[in-house]
């Protein structure tokens, strides 16, 4: 007993730990997903702000909250997180991310709340002061306290350092460490499969390849990063990916795609309320329109990003639609609105100390000032611009702009400088050529990497390795179902193909009369059935008295001989096919309208040629047979109203009406036709058949016809 509560307790806790690491994971999620959505729900669970300024304050106020005192420290750290957040709208953010920064520094205690801390206090230095370059050393700082640290949370936080790193080294134009930054995300994401994080991590590979010109690497994961987002229920993501795609697209200049998934982004990120991506999405869509020279277009989509960004206060945004804004005025000849929207951008750039942004907009400044002979300007703006350029290590912008500053020397006379300028453009293009690949990598990218970056393929492999025995795994398996299955199919095909047989042979011996075996009343039921309405045709019921009981009178053996005889010649006669009701009693349908008495005639002939017959017991033949033959005849269709349909055992029922009155007349043989008159109601075809057809003939509605007198007929009586 007690060995089972010890059991029971372990699978408890096992079970609650799993929990926990999910909820870790999915708030991580969240956190990329819907960043505002995640801050109002620990806004509330918090009840922010709180006082404490110690760990016995504290864990008192997560006692009067009901959490548990890690619990609470976990939401805590994840608003100071999301409080630093650009896409976050709160208008107090960095206030209240100040707030908490100083609250949970006072308690940390663990190294994980400690690294967490340097980790906080350098990305409030970045977003309030743009101080990148001590972010980095400090971001660094705090990687390598918890690097040892194998925990879920630590590996999460590990995730995160990473992501923000190689965003920062690809803003501050270092793409080495960016990559390998980079490949420990994805590593991290891969080990904890989670197909969210892995498709993020697509992303950003995506997006670090599209930055680096190469656009088929950067396809390659964009599409994989679109895969696995598909499956996932997160609609944030999808967008995202589909994005970056549009990006990718945009670059490689195919123009239908890339506007397709711009489209699709854009729709989900304004039903989500991601304002910040969305300004993004209309931004490439404003660049798409800039790639086909559709200014205009690419005007009007600035002007709605920056309603976006000014809405949310986004300074550097709004400073990056305005050079996007300078670039599309200068190509519509609009230098002077360029100008205007460019030195907004240079203010804006300058104030917040944003070299990398600053570089470019010095540079389109110096094209439109040189475009426009403003010689004095252009000097100024292209030297500001060769100055960050060296600073950044841009060539190819250090080469440009010294292009529009010798222009200027030689426009302004000053020839000896522009000699100069372009001595400088020479050295720079020959550099460039015996060194293609730029060197601006990090210095930092020490030894412990490089062991990393062996580790990491070296985990690859044997990821891969595992993947080709499991997909051998899985072949075998699929070819063993596609084998059962193949066996299952022949199997129950044959099945089929035998329950088939059976049936048709079941409606086959359903059709034919026991007696005769030739074809009896559903036959002749279903030929009716088959007939077009408004075609002329002619139905016979034919009945022969010495063949009623020709069955017992010569056994089942010779009558059935006999009646197949008479069936041959009177299909013969008559070219129709002959249904036998019952033995004597003979069903007959014609293709064209046939006369009683030419079926009568065809009926005695046969009777005739029957009594010639040698039979092995000859009784028939002394029989006077074609004396005693009724005939009950109608001609189709009956009614001449198309939309009248009469059954097929209506029609059936009303030869009998017709045989039965034949069958009556003294003198044989004989034969009744019924033909309804043109104005004939369709009431008299429906039952009781009898009564209305004896009514109709009373009425002189039905015309009947014989090859007696119709004064002496007795029609039956219903």
């Amino acid at each position: 007993m007690l060995r089972c509560f010890t059991l029971v307790i372990l699978c408890s806790i096992l079970f609650s730990s799993a929990v926990c690491a999910r909820d870790i994971e999915q708030q991580e999620i969240l956190f990329k997903e819907n960043p505002q959505k995640l801050y109002t729900k620990l806004i509330r669970a918090t009840e922010f702000p709180l006082k404490f300024s110690n760990r016995a304050e504290f864990e008192q106020v997560a006692g009067e909250l009901s959490y548990q005192p890690n619990e609470l420290h976990r939401d805590l750290e994840l608003l100071a997180r999301l409080n630093l957040e650009a896409k976050l709208n709160s208008p107090t953010k960095y206030q209240d991310a100040e707030l908490l920064i100083t609250q949970l520094d006072a308690i940390a205690s663990t190294t994980l709340e400690k690294a967490l801390m340097v980790m906080l206090k350098a990305r409030i230095k970045g977003r309030k002061n743009q101080e990148y370059n001590q972010v980095l050393v400090e971001y660094n700082d705090a990687l390598n306290m918890v690097n040892t640290d194998v925990s879920l949370e630590s590996t999460l936080f590990k995730l995160t350092l990473h992501d923000q790193l190689s965003m920062l080294h690809s803003l501050l134009l270092q793409p080495t460490p960016a990559l390998s930054h980079l490949n420990r995300y994805r590593q991290i994401a891969y080990q904890l499969h989670n197909n969210y994080l892995i498709s993020d991590a697509e992303t950003q590979f995506g997006r670090y390849y599209n930055l680096n010109g190469d656009q088929a690497k950067s396809l390659q994961h964009y599409s994989e990063a679109f895969r696995l987002a598909n499956n996932l229920d997160y609609p944030g993501i999808k967008a995202h990916t589909q994005l970056n795609l549009a990006r990718t697209y945009r670059d490689l200049e195919q123009w239908d795609d890339a506007l397709k998934y711009a489209h699709n982004a854009a729709e989900i990120l304004q039903a989500i309320g991601q304002d910040v991506y969305l300004a993004e999405t209309m931004t490439v869509i404003a660049m798409i329109y800039a790639g086909q020279d559709q200014w205009n277009k690419t005007i009007d989509y600035y002007l709605n990003v920056q309603q976006v960004n000014e809405r949310m206060g986004n300074e550097i945004a709004i400073g990056l639609t305005y050079h996007n804004l300078g670039e599309a005025y200068f190509k519509l000849n609009n230098s002077q609105a360029a100008l205007n929207v460019m030195q907004r951008a240079n203010d804006i750039f300058r104030a917040r100390k944003i070299e990398h942004y600053l570089v470019y907009n010095e540079l389109l400044f110096a094209q439109i000032c040189t475009s426009e002979g403003m010689w004095p300007e252009a000097i100024e703006h292209a030297s500001k611009a060769i100055e960050l350029a060296k600073k950044k290590h841009l060539t190819k912008v250090q080469t440009e702009a010294l292009g529009y500053l010798s222009t200027a020397y030689r426009k302004t006379n000053n020839l000896n400088a522009a000699l100069e300028t372009v001595d400088v453009i020479v050295e720079l293009i020959n550099k460039s050529q015996e060194k293609k690949q730029q060197t601006n990598d990090f210095p930092e990218l020490t030894e412990q990497k490089l062991k990393f970056e062996l580790g990491l393929l070296s985990s690859k492999l044997e990821q891969q390795t595992a993947k080709n025995k499991y997909n051998q795994f899985i072949i075998l398996g699929l070819i063993i179902v596609f084998s059962i299955t193949l066996i299952l199919m022949v199997f129950f095909y044959r099945k089929f193909q035998h329950r088939n047989i059976l049936y048709h042979n079941a409606q086959r011996l359903n059709t034919i009369d026991p007696i005769t075996q030739a074809q009896g009343y559903r036959a002749f039921i279903q030929r009716i059935n088959t007939l077009k309405h408004q075609e002329p045709k002619a139905l016979a019921l034919v009945n022969i008295n010495e063949l009623n009981n020709i069955d017992i009178r010569l056994g089942h053996t010779e009558s059935v001989v006999l009646m197949q005889h008479f069936n041959s010649q009177f299909s013969k006669h008559l070219d129709t096919e002959v249904f036998i009701i019952r033995p004597g009693l003979i069903g007959c349908y014609f293709d064209k309208q046939y006369d009683a008495a030419i079926i009568l005639n065809a009926v005695i002939k046969s009777l005739k040629q029957l009594q010639t017959t040698q039979f092995t017991i000859p009784n028939f033949a002394r029989k006077s047979t074609e004396q005693c033959a009724s005939i009950g005849h109608i001609s189709l269709p009956l009614l001449d109203n198309p939309d009248v349909n009469i059954s097929a055992e209506l029609q059936f029922e009303a030869l009998q009406y017709a045989l039965a009155a034949a069958m009556e007349i003294t003198e044989q043989p004989a034969y009744i036709s019924l033909r309804p008159l043109n104005f004939a109601p369709a009431a008299i075809f429906m039952r009781p058949l009898y009564l209305n057809l004896t009514q109709a003939l009373n009425r002189g509605i039905i015309r009947a016809e014989s090859n007696r007198n119709t004064q002496e007929i007795n029609w039956p009586k219903h």
